[in-house]
């Protein structure tokens, strides 16, 4: 015990212990992860301070090199001597050939979060002086004044039919869409952004939005609009004063103010009875501006989502763990909803705002909405039954009951498209789609198995998803349910913190369909799409949310697979497009397009992600899918652009592009080909181990997309997998282990020389 006390306090052992646990926090812990060149700068700089500290004398440098020098030179250690230069040869090896490897990790980008803002802004036809701007609303109007509460009020609705759909209901920068960009949009709610700023420089970045940054913001990655060209300035002042209010931060100012006297706490929402006042400004506050101020699901925003918010004066609710007999779901199904919102709705998770308390009285607003008779309730919870053990013969039962039961709405493959030539609808006759069951990243209410029996049990109210407990049995439930689970494994998962994605070479000719058996060796890469809600013609919803693409090239050409789960076959005039097309707007073409800049930069700039800008412009990769009226064949052509206000203008030659598609089962599946260096000087060339950005677009012709009105991605990286040199991934870590191994023989022998004095 006193060893083992001895050693936890050496410093060689602290010092170690120290390093190693650093570097788990910098590699493992921190998200996202940390590129590896910033990661071994990190290193060093570590190692580094612990040397200084545990040799910063000559007593503690002696007791840290005591263990080493007797290791390296002592008679008796000769196994353990002989261990060590293994291990340190070994290291040294696998070290190297960590650098000599070809690695797949994305150049790094800095970004400044908050750039310095220029000191005159132009916009609206004047000229600002943006160290002496104030916000009108606020020098105006007392705070607290009726003017004042009227301007916020407008400003919240402004934001809610403006801004919501990236920053968000909680204001927190986690809107519907915005996980398909990156960086992220800002979370107001964060003490370091709005709170840290003064109401011009938010005038500044609303107004002149992602174009308006200088080079240290990258403007090439941000999707925040012009706001200029799309609201009136006393709109954005509004805006500005609903942020503050909104989140209870106070702008930031450069006078210095007097203090004023502490006020009395206000009594927590947890200690606190609220009352009925108390309860509707809660419900006012957070959740009118989508289910209406009466909660009819009117709110100002109502229009912008799919799907729509609820309606709470029918008392009628999709997702309960009561039987399909129980009307009303229980209090815990209410909390839970609230608590965690719904994944791939507007309705956000209210846990890191609202308190329980603030929550249990939001359950009790609604139930008044709903005129709920509480004593004549029953609440008969789902019979679960017997869970059987998952088993191939399970799992067989399970696709037999899918496709006699569920084949009709989800489709064959599980993507949600309809084969029963149905146009769904929910209860209050608004067009309705089944889910996409090979993508969890969607599912509402639902993520286990037990909630899949229990969906197949009750039902989901109001929609066409009915109760199967009178019509199945629960065996056959629990088998669908373990089936259900297994279509999650079908799809190529949403990825995270990945940006890259790499293109394998191959030999011979490159594959021209999306069903060659070449694409296996393709690591494949799925990113959130998102609509085009950045310049108009805006676009507020897509079915066609995500995109998987994959990559193969040859010494000559490159060609990439795109798949987009699509639950309509978009081809105008096509039996299958008229049964399903919407009542009240004209199909488009499906269609699918990769951007790629036509220069690389040398340095992380980038054109702006939405068809370029003035100084950096880029060419589109285009296809679309086949017309039966107009009759026309699919299109596969090129498109060069410079910027969102211009049309992308087709090229007089396409020639060298191919691009075919197919869709089944739900997916479009679309191949483009082409040479890795062309005779145009819009084009770049691919190079082995070169970073190229590139970013992919998508037109859903079941909603008429065209133009402006589509589906995109920022931007990210394809890299040509370089063919690995043997004898440099193999030979220069070999170097790398002997010259390390033949220093420790030199350290050796001088110890021993020293041990044998």
């Amino acid at each position: 015990m006193a060893l083992m006390m001895r050693l936890l306090k050496h410093p060689l052992f602290l010092s170690v212990l120290a390093i190693a646990v650093v570097y788990v926090v910098f590699a493992y812990l921190i998200w996202p992860p940390l590129p590896k060149s910033l990661l071994i700068q990190y290193m060093v700089i570590v190692v580094a301070g612990v040397l200084l500290v545990a040799t910063f004398d000559n007593k503690t440098a002696g007791d840290f090199a005591r263990p080493i020098t007797i290791l390296l030179g002592h008679p008796g250690f000769g196994v353990l001597r002989a261990v060590t230069l293994v291990v340190v040869m070994g290291g040294a090896a696998a070290i190297t050939y960590s650098f000599v490897k070809p690695s797949v990790t994305a150049p790094l980008e800095l970004r400044t979060v908050h750039p310095a803002p220029p000191s005159t802004l132009r916009v609206y036809g004047n000229s600002y002086d943006l160290l002496t701007l104030q916000n009108p609303v606020r020098a105006e109007f007392p705070e607290g004044s009726d003017e004042y509460t009227e301007a916020v009020s407008q400003g919240g609705e402004l934001y809610f039919t403006n801004c919501v759909f990236c920053h968000g209901d909680r204001l927190d920068g986690k809107g519907l869409f915005g996980e398909a960009f990156s960086p992220r949009p800002a979370n107001f709610q964060d003490v370091g952004t709005i709170a840290q700023l003064q109401e011009s420089y938010l005038f500044w970045r609303i107004t002149t939005g992602g174009p308006g940054l200088p080079r240290e913001g990258t403007p090439w990655a941000s999707a925040m609009p012009v706001w200029h060209e799309m609201l009136q300035e006393d709109e954005v002042w509004k805006i500005i004063t609903f942020l503050y209010d909104y989140t209870g931060h106070v702008p930031r100012s450069w006078k210095l103010e007097q203090p004023t006297p502490e006020a009395e706490a206000p009594q927590s929402a947890d200690t606190a009875t609220l009352d009925e006042a108390a309860v509707d400004a809660i419900y006012l506050k957070r959740c009118s501006a989508c289910h209406g101020i009466d909660g009819d699901g009117e709110g100002v925003a109502a229009e912008f989502f799919y799907p729509v918010p609820r309606d709470f004066t029918l008392a009628l609710y999709k997702y309960k763990t009561t039987d399909a007999d129980s009307e009303f779901p229980t209090d815990e199904d209410f909390r839970r909803t609230i608590r965690d919102g719904l994944t791939g709705t507007g309705m956000p998770g209210w846990k890191s705002i609202l308190s329980d308390a603030e929550i249990d009285a939001l359950i009790y607003k609604i139930k008044q909405f709903g005129e709920w008779e509480e004593d004549d309730i029953d609440y008969t919870p789902i019979d679960m039954g017997t869970k059987p053990e998952v088993t191939p013969a399970l799992l067989a039962q399970g696709r037999e009951q899918f496709v006699k039961a569920c084949v009709q709405c989800h489709g064959e493959a599980g993507r949600g498209n309809i084969t029963s030539g149905k146009r769904l609808k929910d209860d209050l006759q608004n067009r309705i789609w089944p889910r996409n069951l090979t993508r969890p990243e969607t599912w509402r209410w639902t993520t286990t198995v037990d909630e899949v029996y229990q969906r197949l049990s009750t039902g989901i109210p109001g929609t066409p998803m009915p109760e199967h407990s009178t019509t199945m049995s629960a065996q056959d439930r629990w088998a669908i349910a373990s089936y259900v689970m297994t279509l999650r494994d079908t799809a190529t998962p949403l990825s995270v913190g990945e940006t890259v994605i790499d293109a394998i070479r191959i030999d011979g000719d490159l594959p021209d369909s999306a069903d060659d058996a070449a694409w296996d060796a393709a690591p494949a890469m799925t990113f959130a799409m998102s609509p085009n809600i950045i310049k108009e013609p805006r676009l507020y919803f897509s079915l066609n949310d995500m995109v998987t693409v994959r990559a193969l090239y040859n010494d000559t050409d490159i060609a990439f697979r795109v798949d987009v789960d699509d639950r309509t076959y978009s081809v105008p005039g096509d039996e299958l497009e008229i049964r399903y097309a919407l009542e009240d707007g004209e199909a488009t073409r499906d269609a699918v397009a990769i951007q790629l800049p036509t220069a690389l930069s040398g340095s992380s700039e980038k054109p702006a992600f939405r068809h370029g800008d003035a100084r950096n412009a880029v060419s589109m990769w285009y296809w679309a899918a086949p017309s039966v009226e107009p009759a026309g064949g699919e299109l596969a052509m090129l498109l060069d652009a410079s910027g969102p206000d211009v049309a992308p203008v087709p090229r007089s030659d396409s020639g060298d592009l191919a691009a075919k598609g197919v869709w089944a089962d739900g997916q479009w599946q679309v191949v483009f080909t082409r040479p890795r260096v062309t005779q145009s000087p819009a084009d770049i060339a691919f190079d082995e181990g070169t970073y190229v950005p590139i970013a992919f677009a998508n037109w859903d012709g079941l909603a008429g997309d065209k133009g402006g009105r589509h589906s995109f991605t920022p931007w990210y990286w394809v890299r040509l997998d370089p063919v690995e040199n043997p004898t440099r991934l193999y030979g220069v870590p070999a170097l790398a282990a002997f010259l390390i191994g033949l220093l420790f023989l030199m350290a050796v022998r001088g110890q021993r020389k020293r041990h044998s004095a």
